[in-house]
């Protein structure tokens, strides 16, 4: 299978998963991702570069010496990563409830914004490098979740 159609398949696997919950009356108020898939995969992947680099690059400094700040900006990457992971496992990722698309995409990206500021104050140019990039790549993620269940995105 060709990229693409895997991403279709994906999307048409939430699709369906969100339609079964409408049946049961259990949709809540749903943000959906109004990015295409390719430029979704492309600017994940560029965003999952940009956190991997700020918690390598975090953790190293941390070893030599502890900075709460720093600390906190990494738990808060873990966490918005771990929803986004638990999201993508219940098929709801892309069409998801207000509080999930927040704690998810939300808090990743904008860890991303609070460690690349932490790491220029730390001079830190790895971590700056690395949170910054999560920023820039995750936010048009973000900011494309729409009020509303669309369906059929591509």
């Amino acid at each position: 299978m060709s990229i693409h159609e895997v991403l279709a398949k994906r999307r048409r696997q939430t699709d369906e998963h969100i339609r079964v919950l409408e049946r049961q009356g259990k949709t809540g108020k749903r943000f959906t991702a109004m990015m295409p898939n390719m430029p979704f995969l492309i600017l994940g992947l560029l965003c999952d570069v940009g956190w991997i680099i700020h918690l390598i690059a975090g953790g190293r400094f941390l070893i030599d010496q502890f900075n709460l700040p720093l600390l906190l900006t990494m738990i808060a990457v873990i966490l918005g990563v771990g929803m986004t992971i638990y999201l993508n496992l219940i098929h709801e990722k892309e069409i998801a409830l207000g509080y999930q698309k927040d704690l998810s995409f939300g808090l990743t990206v904008f860890a991303g914004l609070a460690g690349g500021v932490v790491g220029l104050i730390l001079g830190d140019g790895w971590i700056a490098a690395g949170g910054f990039l999560n920023f820039i790549a995750g936010l048009p993620i973000y900011l494309s979740f729409k009020p509303g269940i669309h369906y059929g995105v591509q």
